[in-house]
């Protein structure tokens, strides 16, 4: 494989390796676009350029004289070789299994709640409220989050989910579970999405029992508790943080322009990397198809 062909993705997944290792304290509303364009844009550059490898080896030695048209248009030696193709076919599946996990878990998770109109009230000691994308949109609540609290504190915890549905988070945070299962090290970032999308839910459960005190003592009734994946949970995101945020809202530091526009350069970095290997990407299925034929 050409040096041509993999250093785009190489610099732009470094790009938002980099990324990952700071943390932006951008406004939430910003950083929840952002920051999932940067991991999507990532993942999905390298499996590009993984796919691409993986056709290379399996069509190689069937087709070999076709191949050697194909290196005009894609940066890639007549035949990829066998470690290479190998590994990029173990990748391949892996990724597709571990995405097929997270979408058959989002499938059961919407399947669940189906029949259940827009609340759904759990027998459960756990304290737990999550939003789950149906086509209504349906809010999952505990009864063990439920009896301590007070009657504005429910008020709050049910604003904080219907808010979740109502912003469409859900598809971000799917979009990160994916990009996390095709690149690991991305967790970092979609932690960082996870919190700007609670804050934003938390700012809007406030402004609807206009008490950012009740707010803040609704989501440390959840303080242990575990998120919930690609669903919103009232529990994600680091919830000292979010509680001192609606308490103390001078106190939350946010990133100065030089840093947004950074971030934006290392964005605009990786969808130009994603773009050149489009490109080549789309040489290769018009070779393929020519080459079927």
């Amino acid at each position: 494989m050409s040096a041509g062909f993999v250093l785009p993705t190489l610099i732009g997944v470094a790009l938002i390796a980099l990324m990952g290792r700071v943390e932006w304290r951008l406004r939430p509303g910003l950083s929840i676009p952002l920051l999932t364009a940067a991991m999507v844009a990532a993942s999905g550059v390298v499996t590009l350029i993984v796919t691409a490898t993986a056709l290379g080896f399996l069509l190689g030695p069937a087709r070999s004289s076709a191949l050697v048209e194909w290196c005009r248009a894609i940066p890639l030696h007549h035949e990829v070789a066998p470690v290479v193709g190998t590994i990029a076919l173990i990748a391949l599946f892996i990724t597709t299994f571990r995405c097929g996990r997270i979408m058959l878990a989002r499938w059961q998770a919407v399947h669940s709640v189906r029949r259940s109109g827009r609340l759904e009230i759990v027998e459960s000691k756990r304290c737990f409220a999550y939003a789950v994308p149906t086509r209504v949109g349906c809010v999952v609540v505990s009864t063990g989050l439920l009896a301590p609290l007070s009657t504005d504190e429910r008020r709050a915890v049910f604003a904080h989910e219907r808010a979740h549905l109502r912003l469409g988070h859900h598809r971000y945070l799917l979009a990160v579970e994916l990009s996390q299962a095709v690149l690991p090290f991305l967790k970092p970032l979609g932690a960082q999405v996870r919190h700007a999308t609670e804050r934003v839910a938390d700012e809007a459960a406030a402004s609807v029992v206009a008490d950012r005190h009740v707010v803040a003592r609704a989501i440390s009734a959840v303080a242990l508790a575990p998120g919930f994946g690609a669903v919103p949970s009232l529990g994600g995101g680091s919830v000292t943080r979010r509680v001192d945020a609606l308490l103390w809202p001078h106190r939350e530091l946010t990133a100065p322009a030089p840093v947004v526009a950074a971030a934006f350069a290392g964005v605009f970095a990786i969808t130009a990397a994603v773009g050149v290997q489009l490109h080549h990407f789309a040489s290769l299925v018009d070779h393929l198809c020519h080459g079927v034929v």
